[in-house]
């Protein structure tokens, strides 16, 4: 009898359905944290809302002039010409205060004859005027008969009494019976027995003074030109003025006259050669990482510091005002000063800033506590007010 042997294999036991849910969901989380943290940073932004006003800025430079044409050279040295000239001129002037002084009122009247026979009037006869006002004529005159002349008549006595209207006057001098044919009368007021005379006063003519000087000033830089077609501006400096006036201190003036002889220095330049200069300067001055330039085109003020004659040279100082306000562009509102600084941070940093009046930062989502690092999610707004 043969006997056969089976062998058995010990089956392998299939893994529980626990285990294959434990990995999934794990898998499932460590996805979701990972896709949480790369939604994450993708989505946090700041914003940075800045807010610029202008400003006006004083730029000042010395500059020496002359020697004539220049060419290349020094920063602070310009083409120019440096001259002195003597320079007359005479100026009228007004007081200012007046008083009152009584005087004879005069004036004009027609005459009438309304009768066939002509009637002579001699030098001072009288004519009366219905309020008592006397006057005279000042010639003799003949009235013709049924005509009318015209004559110059004169208050009898001074004062503001004399000053009438048009009136209707009779000739005393005339019978009554005669006064009713001759008579005269007047178109106009009679004036003169009252008037204002001009009174010159020490303040007018120390106010005339400081005035002529200014003047002579205005007349230097009309009339006096320079030779060469180049030097197209110029600058001037009274260096002595010699001037006096034709009335004095009260004198009863209506106007008055201040003449004299002036030395004068004058500073002939290219004015695009200064306006050159003063753009360097400008750059200099300003902060090339953060303003720029909005206006300057007001006229800069120059005036004379020094001058050597014999050498013809003049130092002149120039202040040129300009406006600035913040580049919206600047290198220091650049994305990469506020990498991971904080809301506190950023503020102090723009609010030191010149020309910034306000700032908000925005971090998104709010929960943020610091900027990106990624110049992507920083977006900086320049908002100017004024």
């Amino acid at each position: 009898m043969i006997t056969h042997r089976r062998s058995t294999k010990m089956a392998t036991p299939e893994p529980p359905i626990r285990f294959y849910r434990t990995i999934a969901i794990s898998f499932l989380l460590i996805t979701l944290a990972l896709l949480g943290v790369i939604i994450f940073f993708t989505s946090k932004k700041a914003t940075i809302l800045v807010l610029a006003s202008d400003g006006s800025k004083q730029v000042a430079i010395n500059l020496e002039v002359g020697g004539g044409r220049q060419e290349g050279g020094a920063s602070n040295r310009m083409s120019g010409l440096v001259t002195t000239t003597l320079f007359s001129w005479s100026e009228k002037y007004y007081p200012t205060g007046t008083k009152t002084i009584s005087g004879i009122a005069g004036g004009e009247v027609v005459i009438y004859n309304k009768s066939n026979t002509a009637q002579p009037l001699v030098k001072t006869t009288r004519l009366l005027v219905a309020n008592g006002a006397l006057f005279r004529l000042s010639d003799r005159v003949l009235v013709p008969a049924n005509g009318q002349v015209t004559a110059e008549v004169y208050a009898d006595q001074s004062g503001s009494a004399s000053d009438i209207s048009p009136s209707r006057f009779s000739i005393p001098g005339l019978s009554e019976e005669r006064q009713k044919f001759v008579y005269a009368e007047s178109t106009k007021p009679m004036s003169g027995g009252e008037r204002k005379v001009g009174v010159l006063t020490e303040q007018d003519l120390k106010a005339a003074e400081a005035d002529y000087v200014n003047k002579v000033r205005q007349a230097v830089l009309t009339v006096v030109s320079s030779s060469q077609v180049w030097a197209n501006q110029k600058v001037i400096n009274m260096v002595g003025v010699s001037a006096y006036a034709d009335r004095q201190a009260g004198d009863e003036v209506s106007e008055f006259m201040i003449s004299g002889t002036s030395t004068v220095m004058v500073v002939f330049y290219n004015q695009e050669e200064m306006n050159e200069l003063i753009s360097k300067e400008i750059d200099n001055k300003i902060d090339q990482g953060l303003e720029r330039v909005l206006v300057s085109d007001s006229v800069p003020r120059i005036s004379i510091v020094s001058y050597d004659s014999q050498k013809g040279l003049a130092q002149l100082s120039v202040a040129q005002d300009v406006l600035t306000t913040i580049e919206a562009n600047a290198e220091k509102l650049a994305d990469d000063n506020f990498y991971g600084k904080t809301k506190n941070e950023i503020e102090r940093y723009i609010l030191g800033l010149s020309h910034v009046s306000g700032v908000e930062v925005k971090f998104s989502p709010s929960w943020m506590r610091t900027a990106p690092s990624v110049p992507e999610r920083i977006k900086v707004v320049v908002k100017y007010v004024r």
